[in-house]
């Protein structure tokens, strides 16, 4: 497989380990609308494809609206994004020192998606971001690839996606680039291997080794 010149990184789970600063904002969200609150390990197995979701799979059968839900926990949990949020193991140092150029594509909301990138001094490093509230539509569509790899003036040959879940491979698929699964992220292991992505490694740090750089 030839190097590639455009990384297309997703977030939650593939660049930063977000669930400690998600659970307790989906539980206030739940306090805050008399709904009761979740173990905050279980969250960790909700997370995925952006936080109305999120919220949808932790109402359950509530009758209440995910959205007015969801418009409470936005609130808080932008607010408390970065207090426990960590870069995966791997993840800064191969963005200092890698020099492929690199786009972010996640399901996740814009206020909290880029108040991450700037704590940790990152948002620079991404030509172009695109979020759940941002992206013409939202993975596993491929018009938020496209319209990275458009405005980057890429060919499809030289970009691959990295994520750890569904909507990254499928979406990867659909947009016609190549993909890599990270097995220790969010989603479920041998369901997104049985989807194929060209690549799967355990961890982040492992792409140094697959001869794409």
């Amino acid at each position: 497989m030839p190097p590639k010149s455009f990384f297309i990184f997703d977030l939650d789970g593939t660049l930063f380990d977000t669930v400690d600063d998600l659970a307790p904002a989906v539980n206030y969200a739940l306090q805050f609308h008399g709904i009761r609150t979740l173990p905050e390990d279980s969250v960790r197995f909700l997370v995925g494809n952006g936080s109305l979701n999120l919220i949808r799979r932790s109402l359950g059968d509530t009758s209440i609206a995910p959205e007015i839900v969801h418009k409470t926990f936005l609130e808080y949990y932008t607010d408390h994004c970065t207090l426990k949020t960590r870069p995966i193991p791997g993840v800064l140092e191969f963005l200092a020192n890698t020099t492929r150029r690199a786009a972010l594509l996640t399901n996740k909301p814009d206020a909290p998606t880029r108040r991450i990138l700037e704590h940790f001094g990152i948002a620079c490093r991404f030509e172009s971001v695109l979020c759940g509230d941002t992206t013409p539509a939202r993975k596993p569509a491929p018009e938020g690839f496209l319209k990275i790899m458009n405005d980057a003036h890429v060919a499809k040959a030289d970009v691959i996606m990295v994520g750890d879940d569904t909507p990254d491979i499928l979406g990867a698929k659909a947009a016609g680039i190549d993909s890599v699964f990270i097995q220790n992220g969010y989603g479920k292991l041998e369901p997104n291997l049985a989807l194929s992505p060209t690549y799967s490694i355990p961890h982040f740090s492992d792409l140094l080794n697959l001869g794409i750089l």
